[in-house]
């Protein structure tokens, strides 16, 4: 082999290790999980994405309008996740940020905020509604009615409320 086809072969193999870290440092870390695969769901799809619930039972959920609804809540992931079924099907979660492990327990508010849409495969650009020292919401998103983030008073996100359908706020 001459040289010319030796600097070919090293240019190649340089330029798809290259590619190779880029493509790893690029990659978008997985996601949390799909929340639109989650909403309006009944608990053995749920059971297929997050896993079995270490917890489940029934309960009564009242509305922020005052109207309460027969319940069973079941807790996944070691308590990070709450879902609560009403007529069948997961419509209110509450995502527990600082019990999730790795990444999640840095997340920064309001900041990262934007990120966990993301980790919950929901649009990272999405406007929010509203965004202060208290809670950043995001309402009307695709198959979500509200997503509200609360911070702690380290300025870490704490936790997560989604509303999937406006009739139970």
């Amino acid at each position: 082999m001459n040289s010319t086809g030796s600097k070919a072969i090293i240019l190649s193999v340089g330029f798809l290790l290259l590619f190779g870290v880029f493509g790893r440092s690029v990659a978008q870390e997985p996601l949390l999980f799909d929340l639109k695969r989650v909403a309006d769901r009944p608990p053995p799809d749920v059971e297929k994405i997050l896993g079995k619930p270490s917890k489940f039972v029934d309960d009564i959920f009242r509305g922020s309008r005052g109207s309460t609804y027969p319940a069973t809540r079941a807790a996944y992931m070691n308590g990070a996740i709450e879902v609560v079924y009403l007529e069948g099907e997961a419509r209110y979660l509450t995502i527990w940020v600082q019990k999730l492990s790795g990444r999640y327990q840095d997340y920064s508010y309001p900041k990262d905020g934007w990120k966990l849409l993301g980790d919950l495969g929901l649009d990272r650009n999405t406007t929010a509604d509203l965004s202060n020292q208290a809670v950043t919401r995001w309402r009307d998103l695709p198959g979500i009615y509200e997503i509200n983030v609360f911070p702690t008073s380290e300025k870490q996100i704490w936790y997560v409320h989604v509303l999937i359908n406006r009739i139970y706020q």
